[in-house]
């Protein structure tokens, strides 16, 4: 094995690092989306939709309409993948 075949990509490193980091954060927040959906009787689908409006909401009060909707092409992108 050569010497920089063992070379660590700090920033992958650090990238994938806080890709697991997020994936966590996300998973909690659906989980909790879930259990109160359920302990309110509400559809978990009216639940996630309204959750994401409101983000796109946010976003666009942050950064602005464009960005809103270049997040949410990306998200429509995304999805015609599967």
């Amino acid at each position: 094995m050569r010497a920089e075949d063992k070379v660590i990509d700090i920033r992958q490193y650090r990238d994938a690092s806080q890709q697991a980091i997020i994936d966590d954060i996300s998973a909690q927040a659906f989980l909790f989306l879930r259990s109160e959906a359920e302990s309110h009787n509400l559809p978990m689908k009216s639940v996630l939709l309204e959750h994401l409006l409101g983000i796109a909401l946010v976003i666009k009060a942050v950064e602005g309409t464009d960005e809103a909707r270049d997040i949410l092409a990306d998200i429509s992108e995304q999805l015609s993948d599967f």
